[in-house]
């Protein structure tokens, strides 16, 4: 008996191994690593790209995708978005099938910059709670950074709260240092005012913050895939590391550019959606 178990172990730890080996290659696949670095090569050479180094005062596009997190929109997102040092922006605001309310707070606001667009019908997305962690928030991300028309993006949550020298900071090093993606340290701040910080160089996962970087809006070919779901990473992450993989130029700018909503306990710091 002990060695059929033994035997049963042994097998179930081959064909695990054997499961991690596939996703893997997997990943790559779908990764399209060559595609990804054959259109960062034909973005270099578009006259569109030197224009987001050389334009005067360039349009920069803060994307946020939200859901039911209205309070939170209302109270510290689009508050610290439209109080940016830096003038020329437009807010991108995409609803995952947001409620009516979302609509009115924004309206409220009454600033032109603000653009909204509520999205029909929320997702897809897989229905197990574990796996719409990794994908959650990625179709409307993505429309958002179709309606952007910025020379630059800066990707924003629905629950956090941007410094307001954001986007001047960042801008100014991506610019100045001829980056294609430039990223800050991030605090995390809990409710009962513990703090945080992260974001450092180089540019590995999990040292970079999503809502603390800017970048090139030609990279929008880049979008958050719902495949994370399967391979067991988030949106962000996969984002960053596809970028990185392709060849993309990263930079670091070393002050912190966002403050993010933090449960100590382990509940996820992105946004509610």
């Amino acid at each position: 008996m002990r060695a059929i178990q033994k035997e049963v172990r042994t097998n179930h730890r081959a064909s695990r191994a054997e499961s991690e080996r596939i996703i893997k290659i997997l990943q790559r696949l779908y990764d399209d690593e060559p595609g990804n670095r054959r259109r960062l090569y034909e973005l270099r050479e578009s006259p569109e790209y030197e224009l987001a180094y050389t334009e005067a005062d360039p349009l920069v596009s803060i994307i946020i995708p939200t859901y039911t997190n209205v309070e939170a929109l209302a109270t510290r997102a689009i508050p610290s978005a439209i109080a940016q040092s830096y003038p020329n922006i437009e807010v991108i605001v995409v609803g995952d099938c947001a409620p009516p309310e979302t609509a009115k707070s924004l309206a409220e606001f009454r600033d032109p910059r603000i653009v909204y667009y509520n999205r029909e019908r929320r997702g897809p997305y897989p229905e197990a709670a574990y796996l719409l962690e990794f994908v959650k928030g990625g179709p409307p991300f993505n429309e958002a950074l179709r309606r952007a028309r910025g020379r630059w993006i800066a990707p924003f949550a629905d629950d956090d709260s941007l410094r307001p020298l954001h986007v001047e900071t960042l801008l100014r090093a991506a610019r100045e240092g001829r980056h294609e993606l430039c990223y800050g340290k991030f605090q995390k701040v809990a409710e009962d005012g513990r703090t945080e910080v992260g974001g450092e160089w180089p540019p590995e996962l999990g040292r970079i913050g999503g809502q603390a970087t800017i970048y090139h809006s030609g990279l929008r070919f880049f979008e958050q895939e719902l495949a994370g779901a399967l391979f067991r990473i988030s949106g962000d992450k996969s984002l960053w590391r596809r970028m990185s993989n392709a060849g993309v130029r990263f930079g670091f700018v070393d002050e912190i550019v966002v403050d993010y909503s933090w449960d100590p306990r382990g509940a996820t710091e992105r946004s509610k959606l």
